[in-house]
C-alpha cells in the first residue's frame, strides 16, 4: 500500500471469487472489550510519572519566555547570593570584635565579682547574674564531659580574639555534661570554673535579617524576571500567532508597524509584506487551479462523448473511455494535492468512520479488510478529510499491494489509544517497500522502479496522507511490517488535546 510498490499488477483476466469484506470474529463483542481493557492498560502502564514530568520540564524549558524568565531568574539570584555573601564577609570582623569584647567583658566582671565581693555574698550574686544576665557560673570539675565548640570561620577568629584580649588560653565548648550552650573555661584566682552563656552571643546578629531581605528581594526579583519576559516576549507571541493565521488561510489580520522598537517594527512591517504577497499568490492559483479544471475537463467530456458516438469497435471504445477517465482522475489528485485551504477541526468518531469505510467496500471484491477496532475515544479532526485519507490507503494498496497467491488485496485496519492520541494503523500484506524508499514515499511524484511501469498512478497518493495528517495536526509514519507488507501507521489528537 504504498505510491511506489516493488512489482507491478496486472488487472486479472477471470472474475475473482467474491469474499467477504469484513471477515468474522468469533465474538466481536468479547474481543473489544478484552481490546479495551488491554489498551487501558497499556496506557496506563506505558508511561510513568518520571517521563511526563520529563515530558513537561522540556515543553516549559523549550519555550522562549520560560527560559527567559529562568535567565533573568539565575542572574539576579546569582547577583543576590553573591552580595550577600560579601556583605557577611564584610560584617564578620566587627561582629567578632564585638562579641568578644562582650565576652571579655563578661570574664572580667565576674572576676572582680567573685574576687572581690564578700564570701558571704557570693552565692546570692550568682543567682542575680543567673536571674537578671542570664549568666551562669560553676565550677569545674576534673570529672566533667565537654563537647569542644564546633568550628566556623566566625568561631575560630572569636576564640583568637577572646585568647588575644585576655591573654590567656580559654576552652570553649558547645555542651558540658550534656547540656548545650556557649561554655568557657576559664580561672579565677587559680580556680577553674565554667561560664554559660546565651548561644545566640555567638550567632551573627543580623544573619535573620538579612536573610529575611533576601527573600523579599528574591521574590521581587521573580516578580520583576516574569514582567520583563513578558515584555521581551510579546513581540515574538504576537509573531507566532500571526504565523499561524497565515498558515491556517487567514491574511486579514496583520502585525502593527506603528508602535514599538524599530527592529520590531521592522520585523512586522517584512511579515505583513510577505503575507501579502502570499495572499495574492493563493488568489491567482487558486483562480488557476479553477481555470485548469474548467479548461481540460471540458475537452476530455468531448473527447469521450466523441467516442461514445464514433467509434464502432466496443473494445477501443471502452478502451479510449477508460482513458479519458483516468486522466480525469490524474487532474483530481493535482487538485486535490494543491489544495491549501486548512480543514476545519471537529469531533471524529473513529469507530463509526472505520464502520463506513467498510460499508463501501463491501461489494468490492478486489480488496478483503480485516477490522482490529475496539472502542477508541473521539479525536479532534475532519471527517471527511480522514475519509479521504483512509480511502486513498485503501486504493494505493488495491493497486500496488496484491496478496501474494490472491486475486485480491488483504488489509488489516486496527485502532489503538496511546496517552494523548489514537493510531489508526493500515497494514497490507505486499512485497513491501526497500528501505531506502520509505523515507521517499511521501514526496509528490515519487514512484519505485515498478510502479513506472503502470502509467495509473500519479506518485501523488501518500503525499496527499502525509499532507493532510499535517493539517489535521497528526503525525505519519510508514514502516515495513513484519512477515511482510506495508504498515502506515497515523497518530491523532484526542478531543480533548487540540482546540480549533
Amino acid at each position: 500500500m504504498s505510491s511506489s510498490p516493488t512489482t507491478p499488477t496486472t488487472e486479472p483476466t477471470a472474475k475473482p471469487t467474491a469474499k467477504p469484506i469484513a471477515e468474522p470474529i468469533a465474538d466481536p463483542t468479547t474481543e473489544r472489550t478484552t481490546d479495551a481493557a488491554g489498551q487501558a492498560h497499556t496506557a496506563r502502564s506505558g508511561i510513568g510519572l518520571w517521563q511526563r514530568l520529563s515530558n513537561w520540564i522540556s515543553d516549559v524549558f523549550g519555550r522562549l519566555y520560560w527560559r527567559t524568565f529562568a535567565l533573568i531568574v539565575l542572574l539576579v539570584s546569582a547577583s543576590l547570593a553573591t552580595w550577600f555573601q560579601s556583605f557577611r564577609l564584610l560584617e564578620l570582623g566587627p561582629q567578632v570584635a564585638q562579641t568578644s569584647r562582650q565576652i571579655t567583658s563578661l570574664i572580667d566582671l565576674t572576676r572582680l565579682a567573685l574576687i572581690h565581693s564578700d564570701p558571704q555574698y557570693r552565692v546570692s550574686l550568682l543567682d542575680d547574674l543567673a536571674k537578671k544576665e542570664g549568666i551562669y557560673i560553676y565550677p569545674r570539675n576534673p570529672g566533667d564531659q565537654w563537647v569542644p565548640m564546633n568550628h566556623s570561620e566566625f568561631t575560630k577568629r572569636l576564640e583568637t580574639a577572646v585568647n588575644s584580649r585576655l591573654k590567656e588560653q580559654l576552652d570553649f565548648a558547645d555542651a558540658v555534661n550534656d547540656r548545650p550552650g556557649l561554655w568557657i573555661g576559664f580561672r579565677i584566682a587559680g580556680d577553674p570554673y565554667w561560664l554559660l552563656l546565651d548561644r545566640s552571643r555567638i550567632d551573627p546578629s543580623l544573619s535573620e535579617t538579612w536573610a529575611s531581605w533576601g527573600v523579599i528581594a528574591t521574590l521581587l526579583a521573580l516578580i520583576g524576571a516574569a514582567v520583563i519576559a513578558s515584555f521581551v516576549n510579546k513581540p515574538l507571541r504576537d509573531l507566532r500567532l500571526a504565523t499561524a493565521r497565515v498558515g491556517a488561510g487567514n491574511y486579514s489580520q496583520m502585525l502593527d508597524e506603528e508602535s514599538g522598537m524599530r527592529e520590531i517594527r521592522e520585523v512586522n512591517r517584512g511579515f505583513n509584506r510577505m503575507a501579502r504577497s502570499l495572499q495574492e499568490v493563493e488568489e491567482e492559483r487558486a483562480l488557476m487551479l479553477a481555470g485548469i479544471s474548467h479548461d481540460i475537463r471540458t475537452p476530455l467530456a468531448r473527447l469521450r462523448l466523441e467516442a461514445e458516438l464514433s467509434v464502432p469497435d466496443e473494445q477501443s471504445r471502452q478502451n479510449i473511455i477508460d482513458d479519458i477517465e483516468q486522466a480525469d482522475r490524474i487532474i483530481s489528485k493535482f487538485l486535490e494535492y494543491a489544495r491549501s485551504t486548512r480543514p476545519r477541526l471537529e469531533t471524529v468518531d473513529l469507530n463509526a468512520l472505520i464502520d463506513f469505510v467498510r460499508d463501501r467496500y463491501q461489494k468490492d471484491e478486489t480488496v478483503v479488510l480485516h477490522l482490529r477496532t475496539p472502542p477508541v475515544p473521539a479525536v479532534r479532526a475532519n471527517t471527511l478529510e480522514l475519509q479521504r485519507v483512509i480511502v486513498n490507503l485503501v486504493e494505493n494498496a488495491k493497486r500496488y499491494a496484491l496478496t501474494p497467491g490472491e486475486v485480491h488485496t488483504d488489509l488489516d485496519i486496527s485502532l489503538q489509544r496511546c496517552v494523548d492520541s489514537v493510531q489508526l494503523s493500515v497494514r497490507d500484506h505486499g512485497p513491501g517497500v526497500p528501505e531506502e524508499q520509505l523515507a521517499q514515499l511521501t514526496q509528490p511524484f515519487f514512484r519505485g522502479d515498478a510502479a513506472r511501469t503502470s502509467a495509473k498512478g500519479t506518485g501523488l497518493g501518500l503525499s496527499i496522507v502525509d499532507k493532510t495528517i499535517a493539517a489535521l495536526g497528526g503525525r505519519l509514519e510508514l514502516r515495513n511490517a513484519e512477515g511482510g507488507g506495508l504498515e502506515v501507521r497515523i497518530w491523532l489528537p484526542l478531543q480533548s488535546e487540540r482546540s480549533d
